[in-house]
């Protein structure tokens, strides 16, 4: 995806992040042990979807900040988009706890909805709080459907220790260059 936010234009980062561009879900090992409305919030927002989407993901890292984010762009199909974005936002209205399995070991978690951002066509914002050895674990997420893709921003925060918010300058600019390559 051309609209992917270019390396220059993001500050204070640490080296340059990584665009890995391929198409379907990339397999991450974990596994809900309940709750299948945060399952399917979660697999929507990460476009594990069936058909699967065009993907561009970004991770990014900035001075200061040990933990860094990601922006995951998910091009759809026809209605995929908005599907997969209804799916997202239907999931926040029931899914308030999970557990779940993952390679850095098993952990309950609690969703929390936030205010969201006036940016695209839809937006959303929550975050998933959960308990670590080295304090509470904060990762907070924006999912945007701007036209037929849907955009995911995550930044994790452990122990109060970074930024717990992906910048809202770059979900900003990400969205005008999403509805430019769209428009």
């Amino acid at each position: 995806m051309e609209a992917a936010l270019p390396v220059g234009m993001v500050p204070d980062l640490i080296g340059e992040p990584a665009s890995v561009f391929h198409a379907g879900a990339d397999g991450a090992e974990a596994t809900f042990l309940s709750k299948s409305a945060c399952r399917e919030l979660f697999d929507a927002a990460e476009g594990e979807q069936t058909p699967a989407p065009a993907m561009a993901f970004q991770p990014f890292r900035w001075k200061g900040d040990i933990y860094g984010g990601s922006s995951l762009l998910a091009s759809y199909e026809g209605s995929g988009a908005k599907e997969a974005f209804a799916k997202v936002r239907e999931g926040l209205k029931t899914c308030r706890h999970f557990e779940r399995q993952s390679p850095a070991g098993r952990y309950k978690a609690t969703v929390n909805v936030l205010s969201a951002p006036r940016v695209g066509d839809e937006a959303v914002r929550f975050e998933i709080a959960a308990p670590v050895k080295l304090g509470p674990s904060v990762t907070e997420y924006t999912v945007v459907r701007v036209g037929s893709t849907v955009a995911r921003f995550s930044k994790l925060s452990i122990a109060g220790r970074d930024v717990r918010a992906f910048p809202s300058v770059l979900i900003a600019e990400q969205v005008t260059r999403l509805q430019k390559a769209q428009g």
